[in-house]
């Protein structure tokens, strides 16, 4: 299990590939960018059958959970001889056939939505269906306390919690579902999955270990290269200041911010950026001062050789280029300026 939270095993279901692979995509990269996702820590994949038939040959079948939505795919699931099938309550007739022909032997996960826990829909299925001979129940939607008035107390039966991201709750919800006892949470990379979102599978990961300081089993320094691979795979940049993965958020430029990281980093950061494969940047822009240009030079290994008065006039030139480009000023400029200075 990818997560052990109060000495308790807990498991991440993951549907980034069931995102990825309904629109345009880059093929070429999906092997090596799924190897990461079990690298980091998912336990397993949700696929359907358009998705199985892209990645069959990458993901090993007992990692496979096979989203059933017609009877004819028990057959595939059976020869293929994956053992866990997921089944959304629209499709409960599903269920009684797996229960009658017990050749199949599936370990079946039911998506309930969360305003039909909210009724009387669960006595009524449990009417049909035993619950508590159900792997899993899986609550879809935005809610952090359904599972345990409705679902918890009343049946002997494992959690997923399927969290919509439509009042920006998704990963808090997932989190404190883990805190609360349920056994695992359904993630997609970046949060990326459906119209609003879900828990973000990054966030989640680095929320329990910093956040608790509870075990994380994955290597959480993938997070960056996978974003890379993400971006090129999907065709879409990641936002540059995306939680946990965004390839600015440990940049910084304003001279506070320099004088304060350089003495303490956690002053401003709330975790090293090498636990999850990235490094701080120091940027050079309209914001900079002093302390920025010794930084920079000591960054980039020049031998700082400049009177303060020269500083001063590196710092000009820095921020003059920044406001007329409206940009921060990049490595090269910045090295051109202070061979300029010292002629």
């Amino acid at each position: 299990m990818s997560l052990v939270i109060k000495e308790k095993d807990k498991f991440i279901i993951d549907r980034t590939l069931m995102n990825i692979t309904k629109k345009s995509f880059n093929e070429k990269g999906l092997p090596e960018f799924i190897r990461n996702l079990k690298g980091v820590g998912v336990d397993f994949f949700e696929i359907d059958e358009e998705v199985f038939n892209f990645i069959k040959l990458s993901i090993k079948t007992k990692d496979i959970i096979f989203r059933v939505n017609k009877a004819s795919q028990l057959q595939i699931c059976k020869a293929r001889g994956i053992e866990y099938i997921l089944i959304r309550e629209e499709n409960l007739e599903i269920i009684k056939i797996c229960n009658l022909e017990m050749k199949y032997n599936f370990k079946i996960i039911l998506e309930i939505d969360v305003k039909s826990c909210a009724s009387d829909f669960m006595q009524k299925i449990n009417e049909n269906i035993d619950i508590n001979k159900l792997f899993s129940i899986r609550i879809k939607g935005e809610s952090n306390w359904v599972f345990n008035d409705y679902i918890k107390d009343k049946y002997n039966v494992n959690i997923n919690i399927y969290a919509s991201d439509e009042f920006s709750m998704a990963t808090a919800v997932g989190f404190q579902g883990l805190t609360s006892g349920i056994q695992s949470i359904t993630t997609a990379f970046g949060g990326r999955d459906g119209t609003y979102g879900t828990t973000a599978l990054e966030e989640l990961l680095v929320a329990t270990k910093v956040i608790m300081g509870e075990k994380v089993n994955g290597e959480l320094g993938l997070l960056s290269e996978m974003r890379e691979q993400y971006e090129k795979i999907t065709y879409k940049n990641v936002p540059d200041n995306k939680a946990i993965i965004g390839k600015n958020i440990f940049k910084y430029e304003s001279g506070v911010h320099v004088a304060g990281i350089e003495k303490n980093p956690v002053t401003y950061e709330p975790f090293m950026p090498e636990l999850v494969g990235m490094k701080r940047k120091l940027a050079l822009g309209k914001h900079s001062g002093k302390n920025s240009i010794n930084s920079k030079l000591k960054e980039l290994n020049m031998d700082n050789k400049f009177s303060d008065l020269e500083i001063l006039n590196i710092l000009g030139k820095v921020k003059n280029i920044s406001i007329s480009n409206k940009t921060e000023v990049s490595d090269k400029d910045f090295i051109d300026i202070c061979r300029r200075i010292k002629r």
